[in-house]
Parts: C-alpha cells; sequence; structure tokens
C-alpha cells in the first residue's frame, strides 16, 4: 500500500492551503522467477540462468528493449515464450568475466505499456578459483 499527502496553496482567502491524499495499492508489472540472477561458479566454465518474466499487471506488453547498465562482465537474451494469456518472457544471462571476482549489474527492459514501466533485474556474480 502507497500513501501519498501533498499541500495545494490557492489564492483563496478562505483556502490558502489544504492537503489533498491518495493512497491505493502499486502492483508490480511483472512476477520475475527467480528475483534475483546470482552467477556463481569458476572462471572458464560455463555459468548461466534463465529467469521467467511472467507479466502480471498488465496482461500483454513487449519487451522493446534491453540493456545492462554496466554490461561488462554479462551477456543475455530474451525471448518471447508462449501464447497469450499464458505468454512469458525467458531472459537468460551468461557470464562473461574470465578472472575469478565478483561483479554486480542490472539488466533494464523497457516495455510498451502506458504510462511507461521499466523492469529491472539484479544480477550479482561471484567467480572462484
Amino acid at each position: 500500500m502507497v500513501k501519498k499527502v501533498i499541500k495545494i496553496h490557492t489564492n483563496d482567502p478562505a483556502y490558502r492551503v489544504f492537503s489533498v491524499s491518495m493512497s491505493g495499492e502499486v502492483r508490480p508489472i511483472a512476477r520475475l522467477t527467480p528475483e534475483i540472477v546470482s552467477l556463481r561458479g569458476k572462471p572458464g566454465e560455463k555459468v548461466s540462468v534463465a529467469v521467467k518474466i511472467i507479466p502480471a499487471a498488465v496482461p500483454d506488453f513487449e519487451i522493446t528493449s534491453a540493456q545492462a547498465k554496466v554490461g561488462r562482465d554479462i551477456d543475455f537474451t530474451i525471448e518471447k515464450q508462449g501464447t497469450p494469456p499464458d505468454n512469458y518472457f525467458l531472459l537468460t544471462v551468461n557470464n562473461i568475466k574470465q578472472g575469478a571476482g565478483r561483479y554486480f549489474d542490472i539488466i533494464v527492459l523497457e516495455t510498451d505499456t502506458i504510462p511507461k514501466r521499466d523492469i529491472q533485474v539484479r544480477v550479482s556474480g561471484h567467480l572462484q578459483p
């Protein structure tokens, strides 16, 4: 539940300032399984995770673009699967880091919904020798 209160200033002497409140439930645009991508393994191994993105608030939307904020240590593909109303997207995230270490990134998926809403997928990687 989200609640916002704003103050409105007017030139009416009787009501110079008054408050308006709005509350409601904010539904996520989609359900992600898993919610966070965790890429764990050894350098040189193929490490990948598939994320199922199921439309929730908007029954049928398209992903218009996808971009990693950093993009240095991962690559990914996204495919639409199934037919409405049972369609979903399959995001496959692959590790491309060569050496041992940790990294973090966010994949931003832009949708064609109105109002415009993006889906953010958090990615963490940990490669141990």
